[in-house]
């Protein structure tokens, strides 16, 4: 088997190419992401990413999600690089969105009463439905349905796909998905 053959039987693994296919389908801005697995101990997810500008901007689209992050008037602390932690003790550090006078990021929050987690990179905030599972199922893709007219206001910052990464099983990376044909992974 090559590479090819084996990315295609990972990639495809849990969920047919007529059911990712179907997802994409349904879906108009969450994407499929299947996870690199291993030792990156990551879990598949339906994502969407939104760009924003930085400061102000960043603060603009959460606002338009119905999310108002927590902010500090100063810096919180924060763990020291090469101190050990008790998990106890670690999880009081908040986390902060880089490039921020100390704002936290959401995290697990809520878009129009749906749970939800969101992280704030540089230059887009990420959002997935809440998934307490390593996969994908039905229940996540009626999530992401449900989520998605709260982001047409949006659409013309939507990142297609969330990140630039063949692990997103979408038209974008992969046109044959949205063909009634095979999915050849070369092209």
């Amino acid at each position: 088997m090559n590479l090819d053959e084996r990315k295609r039987a990972y990639f495809f693994e849990r969920h047919s190419i007529d059911e990712v296919r179907s997802w994409n389908q349904r879906l108009k801005y969450f994407r499929y992401f299947r996870a690199y697995g291993g030792h990156a101990n990551d879990r598949d997810s339906l994502d969407v990413a939104i760009a924003h500008q930085g400061g102000k901007d960043l603060l603009a689209v959460l606002e338009q999600l119905g999310i108002r992050p927590k902010s500090h008037s100063s810096a919180p602390p924060q763990p020291e690089a090469g101190v050990s932690y008790p998990h106890t003790e670690f999880e009081k550090f908040p986390s902060l969105i880089p490039d921020t006078h100390w704002i936290e990021q959401p995290g697990h929050t809520e878009i129009a009463g749906l749970p939800v987690f969101v992280w704030c990179y540089d230059d887009r905030v990420m959002i997935s439905p809440k998934n307490e599972s390593w996969d994908i199922d039905d229940s996540i893709v009626r999530a992401a349905e449900a989520i998605e007219p709260h982001l047409t206001g949006l659409a013309d910052r939507i990142i297609d796909p969330p990140k630039d990464t063949e692990h997103y099983l979408c038209v974008a990376k992969h046109p044959k998905l949205s063909s009634e044909q095979g999915v050849d992974l070369n092209t």
